[in-house]
């Protein structure tokens, strides 16, 4: 069955930011910038070297509450700085309207703080479309989309039952959250474009990336 038809058999599609929505988000300097918030004599190893926004913020914790806070406040500015300058997927305002248009809801699923998958959509003309977001609410690692509970949450809000649900991600971890929720998947490649000199070439419909669902 082509990902199309598969879409097309369920009421609620839920939809990764990272990839099915929004090209790749550069969040790798993150970490970095937080540092710059709790610099001492010397950071401990793990925090120096870190990539992980969650080590820093750990480490900000064991100085005091004050500096966690601001240190988290600070880590949801730079994701609204991602997303002001992030990309749309090509093809995905053609979904979304095809969706919606045949009675199916949407949810976007994304890591970072709500508020800026919020504002991406919104940017970008995809709200109207969304029925529902699920994104990072806290400092909370254990409650970090794409975790199953979220996904699971998700669904119950829908008042849709499972088997009415497909998870639409470009990520492993996405896909693997999305099965361990009990929900049908489809992994969403990314578009590929030609290297020069040959014409570039993209694809003008979301679904055109998608491959064959995967059961989980």
């Amino acid at each position: 069955m082509r990902a199309e038809e598969l879409l097309a058999e369920h009421d609620h599609v839920l939809v990764a930011l990272d990839g099915p929505v929004a090209e790749v988000l550069s969040t790798r300097s993150i970490a970095g910038r937080l540092r710059a918030l709790v610099a001492e004599d010397r950071l401990p190893r793990k925090v120096a070297r870190t990539e992980d926004p969650f080590v820093v913020l750990a480490h900000a914790g064991s100085i005091g509450p004050a500096t966690e806070r601001a240190v988290y406040a600070q880590w949801c500015r730079i994701e609204h700085e991602v997303v002001a300058t992030a990309r749309v997927v090509p093809g995905v305002h053609e979904a979304f309207a095809a969706l919606a248009a045949g009675g199916a809801r949407i949810t976007v699923v994304g890591a970072l703080d709500v508020v800026a998958v919020r504002t991406f959509l919104v940017l970008h003309g995809l709200d109207a479309h969304v029925r529902r977001l699920v994104g990072r609410v806290g400092p909370d690692r254990a409650v970090l989309p794409p975790a199953p509970d979220l996904v699971t949450s998700a669904i119950h809000a829908g008042a849709v039952p499972v088997r009415s649900c497909v998870f639409v991600g470009g990520t492993d971890s996405d896909l693997t959250a999305a099965r361990a929720a009990g929900v049908d998947t489809i992994r969403h490649r990314r578009v590929t474009v030609t290297p020069a000199p040959e014409p570039a070439t993209r694809s003008n419909a979301w679904f055109d990336a998608l491959s064959t669902p995967t059961r989980g």
